[in-house]
């Protein structure tokens, strides 16, 4: 079993035990006041910075220290020197410790910008660190605004006992760039951090901590990324990215995060002693192999439930001839002593297509135990497997199954537990900080609000807190602006009454505007599009806001969307740069619609993004419509994410969508999808009833489908109906 070592001597009694100079002063100071005092600190000085909240600041701090007598700023009061707005921070120089600051609630100053950054211009830092802080939801305007938090350049810089969190928008979380000559065989040390939850991202590019880029993937860094937490890190499928040679990946423990360490470039990087502990969670992985002289040892994988790029273990097929920032070979591999313990999947040759068609080779996969009941087989191999050599394995799989060559059976006996996070996390991250973002709902109380024909519906919506109940209890509402959400609530109809709601406003807006926080069942209630005299029609029934960072949830049951005629007006639509966890649309009426019914396409770019994790359509049904009922879109062939999933179960389509080349239900790039017991009459006549966009790796079902007078199916695979 590995042997964890999280305990550290805490941080102020390491400041306080470096070695210094004799005359060495230490002085109190408030914030602006820091980079004046550093030109004339000597090495062994301390700046104590005052405790306040500091906003928009343009930090530039260098170091003019040594490595056996650092500079220290260190915050007064651990926590109290609180850093917002669009502050940015420039550690450069000279063996400089920055310790004990808070940065939290602020933005980016600029798209693609860090917050710490460890340069000013060309000026790199050299053995400077960043230890016991915080960077807490620190994150740009939208979503699909670009930003880091840290920054990593020069060399021998270390970043430990940090705690990062809250990360919501586009961008990696931790950097290290090679970009400079100065930057290459860093020997940076990024240990004992705690990385907090990170919701699903919907699109590559949202990375924990990576290391180099393709254009980089040849030269060594040589970063030690040891003894650190991740915590529901679940941005992309690369949660570690490894784009560069010679780095160690070491006593970490990703914890329920939906994603890998992905030594996806570069050669010769090892991990070894690590945890991954899936607990069963949807897309929980291990590691991802790419390239050549990889080492994969003594590591525990422990109920990690994703399968191909989300596996336990996954070796990739490589692309002959191989473009850098495609797939290199993989080969010359170790893989030894690892335990696997209810693990979905160990695949050799992932990603084999007509493209990545060159198999591992050289790989030995050695002395290590593979414990699953449900397992027929201890791996998958989906190319050439000749290049593959066991040794010394154990295994213990399903009743009867048989063992491959290299491989004897394990015992029972002696089979690792998965610790829990309260045990993996002592010692890592700012121990003055408590992170309390740990991606779970937390309960709420209902309040119940009624709502008559005169209510001021946009007013109450906004005042509610969380947890409440909005009622509607009369059978007419006439709103002139549209009801914003941002907490946990329900609109409903009262028991007894259908409700309809139009829009008599002056400016064209959404019915219901989904923004940050929102987590929105709407219920019972029709949504009537017919255009007033003198009025403007609303932009949808329900949609999102424009500038949004959250992830929302949205329900919606029993209602009724009518009378729309105008393209533009989608009754339930996900707008660009938006993203929803679960979207359920159940039990439905869809009629007399010019546009289309239900619109999550909005990413029109192909780099894989799109605008909801989950997307749910049962018992639903569309009647006249002229443009899509159902409208899906992941465009492009990227292969970070594992989303969306997609279920259309049990809809009736009638007279929907007969346009030259129009489809009723089209879908592109879901990577789960299924669709099920629909009917289809007198639908999709110029077109196709479903057009697919599919890719040979996505996991499609379609069955128990009828068609009446109806297009067929469009795509690149067929299907026994």
């Amino acid at each position: 079993m590995m042997k964890r070592y999280f305990k550290e001597i805490l941080l102020i009694a390491t400041i306080l035990a470096l070695p210094c100079m004799s005359d060495a002063a230490s002085r109190t100071a408030a914030l602006p006041e820091v980079a004046g005092l550093l030109k004339t600190a000597e090495p062994g000085d301390t700046i104590f910075v005052s405790a306040g909240i500091f906003s928009d600041m343009e930090l530039k701090w260098e170091g003019r220290g040594t490595a056996e007598a650092p500079v220290v700023v260190i915050a007064e009061s651990a926590g109290k020197t609180v850093i917002t707005g669009t502050s940015t921070l420039k550690i450069f120089g000279h063996d400089l410790v920055v310790s004990s600051f808070l940065f939290k609630d602020g933005k980016p100053v600029r798209n693609n910008g860090p917050l710490v950054e460890f340069r000013n211009g060309d000026r790199l830092a050299t053995g400077c660190r960043l230890t016991e802080c915080v960077i807490d939801s620190y994150n740009a305007l939208r979503r699909d605004y670009q930003s880091s938090y840290v920054h990593l350049y020069g060399k021998n810089n270390r970043v430990d006992h940090c705690s990062f969190t809250g990360k919501k928008s586009l961008g990696v979380t931790l950097t290290v760039l090679l970009n400079y000559d100065g930057c290459l065989d860093n020997h940076h040390r990024i240990d004992h951090n705690w990385f907090g939850y990170r919701p699903v991202y919907g699109s590559n590019g949202a990375e924990t901590i990576r290391v180099g880029t393709s254009q980089q993937c040849m030269e060594p860094s040589r970063t030690e990324i040891t003894d650190n937490v991740f915590y529901r890190c679940n941005g992309e499928v690369e949660v570690i990215s490894i784009k560069s040679c010679e780095n160690n990946v070491s006593r970490n423990v990703l914890y329920e995060c939906e994603g890998v360490l992905a030594f996806r470039h570069g050669d010769r990087n090892v991990a070894e002693d690590n945890m991954f502990i899936g607990n069963g969670r949807r897309n929980t992985g291990g590691i991802r192999i790419v390239g050549a002289g990889q080492t994969v040892r003594g590591n525990l994988f422990h109920g990690c439930a994703g399968d191909r790029f989300f596996s336990a273990l996954a070796l990739m097929n490589a692309v002959p001839n191989s473009l850098p920032n495609r797939y290199m070979q993989v080969q010359d591999i170790l893989i030894e002593d690892n335990d696997f313990v209810d693990c979905n999947s160990i695949e050799f040759g992932t990603g084999c297509d007509f493209e990545r068609t060159l198999a591992p080779d050289d790989i030995l996969f050695r002395s290590n135990r593979i414990y699953n009941r449900s397992l027929t087989a201890p791996y998958e191999v989906f190319s050439d497997a000749s290049g593959l050599t066991f040794k010394s394995n154990k295994a213990l799989l399903a009743d009867g199954a048989s063992l491959p060559s290299g491989f004897s059976r394990a015992s029972g006996k002696d089979i690792p537990a998965a610790p829990g996070i309260d045990e993996v996390k002592a010692g890592v991250g700012a121990s003055w900080y408590e992170d309390k973002t740990a991606g779970e709902p937390t309960a709420s109380t209902v309040r119940t609000v009624e709502a008559a024909s005169d209510a001021d519906l946009a007013g109450i919506v906004a005042a509610a807190g969380d947890g409440t109940r909005v009622v509607l209890t009369d059978s007419l509402y006439l709103i002139g602006h549209g009801m914003t959400v941002s907490s946990r609530m329900e609109i409903c109809a009262a028991e007894g009454v259908r409700p309809e709601i139009r829009f008599v406003g002056k400016k064209s807006e959404n019915m219901i505007t989904i923004a940050d926080g929102a987590d929105l069942t709407v219920s019972g209630i029709t949504f009537n599009g017919v255009l007033t005299s003198g009025k403007s029609l609303a932009k949808a029934a329900i949609s999102t806001a424009e500038d949004m960072i959250e992830p929302y949830n949205l329900k919606v049951i029993g209602c009724t969307f009518v009378n729309y005629g105008e393209s533009g007006f989608i009754p339930v639509k996900g707008t660009a740069g938006t993203f929803a966890d679960t979207v359920l649309v159940k039990g439905c009426h869809f009629e007399a619609l010019s546009g289309d019914g239900i619109n999550y396409a909005a990413e029109l770019g192909d780099k894989g993004r799109y605008n909801a994790d989950d997307i749910i359509i049962e018992d639903c049904t569309f009647e006249r419509i002229l443009g899509l009922p159902v409208n899906i879109a992941r465009n492009g062939s990227d292969e970070s994410t594992a989303g969306p999933y997609v279920y259309v179960r049990n809809c009736r389509f009638n007279d929907c969508c007969n346009k030259v080349r129009g489809s009723v239900i089209r879908i592109i790039g879901a990577q789960i999808l299924d669709i099920e017991g629909c009917s289809f009459i007198d639908s999709g006549r110029g077109g196709y009833s479903i057009r697919l966009d599919d890719a040979p790796w996505e996991k499609i079902t379609v069955r128990n489908l009828s068609f009446e007078n109806s297009g067929g199916i469009m795509s690149n695979r067929k299907f026994d109906l």
